[in-house]
This record gives structure tokens, sequence and C-alpha cells, in this order.
């Protein structure tokens, strides 16, 4: 048998994220469902789905949005299948396991493009986080949510650098009046990738990559918080 398959991981090609993008764009969901299974049998984690076919999947509609190759309806429909995807990935809920701490997601203020914050929710839960996403939450709405409820740390995401101001107010007005007063702020997403800017000129605590990054770095948080 020929083992040069293309859906043979851990290697998943542009092409393969093309195709696949085109499937779910034109809701040939028997045929995307199938390149995700055929993944999975051959080796491939969800995790590592999550990040190397939807993630890239989800940026390039993006692209095809912006480039008006696609509409606006395609987009959102799009994007809800690959939710869809996403919550199939997730793990059945443990009563008896000691979570690692408690995590709020927010997509910066002003930003539209929340599916990346869907897999660093998935990441985190599989990792025994306990995860609290706000998809429309504006500057005062985030601050009130640190204020009421102890979160160990906050994950922004954003996508456009216009947005870089209301990002940094927003982490800036965390810390006064969290509930935690250690709490800690990480920001991430595709614009981050190749800009060259410190996490404390934009009021966070560290700059992560991808749902991967963002996972390491809540454990390290979170074991210096067990070591203090």
């Amino acid at each position: 048998m020929n083992d040069a398959s293309p859906f043979r991981v851990p290697a998943v090609s542009l092409e393969l994220v093309e195709s696949f993008t085109g499937m779910v764009f034109d809701d040939r969901e028997a045929e995307f469902e199938q390149m995700v299974e055929r993944l999975l049998a051959g080796g491939a984690s969800p995790e590592n789905l999550m990040l190397d076919l939807l993630a890239p999947a989800a940026r390039l509609m993006g692209e095809h949005w912006r480039e008006d190759h696609r509409d606006f309806v395609e987009v959102t429909l799009g994007m809800a299948r690959l939710q869809q995807l996403v919550r199939q990935f997730r793990l059945p809920a443990t009563g008896g396991a000691q979570l690692r701490g408690h995590a709020l997601l927010v997509p910066a203020p002003g930003e539209q493009h929340t599916f990346g914050l869907r897999v660093v929710e998935e990441h985190l839960l599989r990792a025994g986080w306990r995860v609290s996403v706000h998809i429309t939450a504006s500057a005062s709405d985030i601050t009130r949510l640190a204020a009421e409820e102890f979160y160990d740390f906050v994950g922004f995401s954003l996508s456009t650098e216009r947005l870089l101001p209301a990002l940094r107010e927003a982490a800036l007005r965390l810390r006064p009046t969290a509930r935690n007063r250690q709490l800690r702020v990480a920001v991430g997403g595709g614009l981050f990738d190749g800009l060259d800017i410190a996490p404390g000129e934009i009021g966070a605590d560290a700059i992560v990559m991808d749902a991967r990054d963002a996972v390491n770095q809540a454990n390290q948080w979170c074991s210096l918080a067990g070591a203090e």
C-alpha cells in the first residue's frame, strides 16, 4: 500500500487547507467531515487539527472576504461550520478533576474575528482549565467581569493593528479593579506574527503565537502562582 496519502500526518499542506476550506464554504458536509475523520485515523490529534487545519481555514475564509471572493453570508456560515467541528472535539466534562485555574477569553474591543478564541478555549479545556468566553464584550464589560470574578488570566485576541490602542486601553483598565490582584494578561492573534512589539507596550504580560503557546504560558503562570 502506498503511504503517500494526502491525508497522512503530521503535515497538513496548504493545498489540503484550501480544499477543506472550499468544502466548508460550499457546505459539502460529508466530504469535509470525511477529511477530518481520515486525518484523525491517520494519527492526527484533535489539537493538531484545530491548529493546522481549522485555524488556517478560518484565516483563509477571512482573506476570501477581504478580497471579495466570498460574501459576508458565505463567510458567516462557513465559520459556523468550523465552530461546529471544534465543538465535536470537546472532551466530556470530568467533575472530579482538579482545575488548573480560570481563564477569561475576549476579543479586543472592536475585533470581529473570534474563531481563534474558540480554538484557544478548546486547548485550555483539554489542559484542565476552566474557561469563560465573552465574544461581544466592550472594554467596560471586560473590566466589570474581571472585578466580579477571580480569573487567573485574561486572554485577548486581535487581528488588526488599527485596534491596538483599544486593546491597550482595555488591558490597562483591568488591573486596578481586578478581583485577582495578580491577574495576568495574554494577547494573541494573527497580527502578532512578525510584529515587532513588546507585551508591555500594549499592557500585556505575554504575547502568544497560537493556542498551544497560550496553554504553555497559562500553565507556566499557574506553576509560578503555586510556588509563591
